[in-house]
């Protein structure tokens, strides 16, 4: 079955890479700051945001037990999370009961003396899982998922699952537990699969015969939503993966992402410059949208988290107008100068309920801010000096590469593994725990831009 996907996708991405250049520049959406995060591998397929870093599938393409899932975390430490896939489709991480879920789609009959395969998994206590086997992990039964492709949570232990069987063969499964159940049939090569939040509509993409590609909708309950299709048959958008962003328009990936009003299908663009895009993942607290890309060569896109950071989730600061584009805050919500969090919410970045916060702070510079229209973008940075408090290793790394960086010229995101602020034990009372971050960033014309955010974290109710 793997065979069918597998054709699809090559014609698809040949033709990407011929329409592409290697050198070709990455250009970000209107209101988005466009970095990377380069890892030691190829990605293979999964990339979800989770508690301290990112989900994200790696190794050879289609090789027997040689794929894993790591946690990249922002200073770029990765922690091996679970080995032994064969050919890793996607993933979603379900913080809540703190499981990651896997799909692979080959196994030993496809890829002799794979030890398991062609199913779903659920790795669980995710957030602090290592070394794990894939084999043991298993959802339902190796091969029971044959073409197993995408996965979307439907609610914490429940999420929907397709399968690429093509032919008109091709499903979308409900999965509880261990527990499969039909959602919706009839695909050709069935991709990504999203859930709208806002409504709880089901979004199906498929692949209807090469280079055409469709997106379907359905209520909740697998009832198909007309107009059906909702967008295509077009050969202008992907079917890969696809996913909700921040504000509320539907991602599709396979090419370049697109972005799609939900209910009316208008379509735009989300940024260019990306040879062929695969996985993709938007973080529930900062809204930061990540996707994987490949050259298919081996380059170091094929090995990279592409990250697209909205401008308008960062902190400015309460500066002059004149000069608070040189530094924009990442990570933080800030109301009056302070960022409050509680220990284990979604503003906490370790997802822990654990007597402490971890502020995901990141320091974005020279930002081209709509609201900022006076602030001159077009001097280098010449120096930063950050401090915080506690003290944070953390920090003192994204400095190091920041000054590494120096003078930058442009719009460019650092981020850090965060700033780790506990709450005040005393017996069994617990009281708000208290830090700050001082950050300091000068230009070549003199201009300076000074921030101080405080931080609290309140303890977990």
């Amino acid at each position: 079955m793997f065979a069918q996907i597998n054709r699809a996708f090559a014609a698809a991405a040949a033709v990407a890479v011929l329409g592409s250049t290697a050198s070709a520049a990455v250009t970000p959406p209107a209101g988005y700051i466009y970095s990377t995060q380069l890892l030691s591998n190829l990605t293979a397929g999964c990339v979800a945001a989770g508690p301290g870093g990112t989900f994200v599938g790696i190794g050879p393409g289609f090789t027997v037990n040689a794929e894993a899932i790591v946690l990249a975390k922002e200073s770029g430490e990765q922690r091996l999370v679970a080995m032994g896939f064969n050919s890793i489709s996607d993933c979603a991480y379900d913080p809540t009961a703190d499981v990651l879920y896997v799909t692979d789609n080959a196994d030993n009959g496809e890829l002799p003396g794979a030890l398991t395969g062609d199913t779903l998994f659920a790795i669980p206590s995710a957030s602090s899982a290592s070394g794990l086997s894939a084999k043991g992990l298993e959802v339902l039964p190796a091969n029971s998922v044959p073409s197993s492709a995408s996965i979307a949570l439907a609610g914490s232990g429940t999420v929907l699952v397709s399968d690429a069987t093509g032919g008109g063969m091709g499903t979308v499964a409900k999965i509880t537990g261990m527990v499969s159940a039909p959602f919706a049939s009839g695909f050709d090569f069935t991709g990504g699969v999203a859930v709208d939040p806002a409504t709880g509509n089901v979004f199906v993409a498929e692949g209807v015969g090469f280079p055409n590609n469709q997106i379907r909708k359905f209520t909740p309950a697998g009832t198909p939503i007309m107009p059906d299709p909702f967008a295509g048959p077009s050969s202008t958008f992907g079917s890969i993966d696809l996913a909700f962003n921040s504000d509320g328009n539907l991602l599709a990936s396979g090419g370049s992402v697109v972005s799609f009003n939900p209910t009316t299908a208008a379509s735009t663009p989300f940024g260019s410059g990306l040879t062929f895009t695969g996985g993709l993942t938007v973080d529930p607290f900062t809204h930061r949208v990540q996707v994987l890309s490949s050259t298919f060569t081996g380059a170091d896109e094929d090995k990279s988290l592409h990250r697209f950071t909205p401008i308008d989730q960062l902190s400015p600061g309460n500066g002059s107008p004149d000069s608070e584009c040189l530094h924009e805050a990442y990570g933080l919500n800030v109301v009056d100068g302070t960022a409050e969090c509680t220990d284990g919410a979604p503003c906490d970045g370790d997802g822990l309920q654990n007597d402490a916060c971890l502020f995901p702070i990141g320091f974005c510079l020279n930002v081209d801010d709509s609201n900022l229209s006076s602030c001159d973008t077009s001097s280098n940075i010449t120096a930063v000096a950050i401090a915080a408090k506690p003290e944070s290793s953390a920090i003192a790394s994204a400095s190091i590469q920041i000054a590494a960086a120096l003078p930058l010229t442009g719009t460019s995101c650092f981020f850090s593994d965060g700033v780790r602020v506990p709450v005040k034990v005393a017996g069994t009372n617990k009281k708000d725990g208290k830090g700050k971050v001082k950050v300091k960033v000068t230009a070549a014309d003199n201009r300076k831009d000074s921030d101080t955010y405080k931080l609290v974290c309140h303890p977990a109710p």
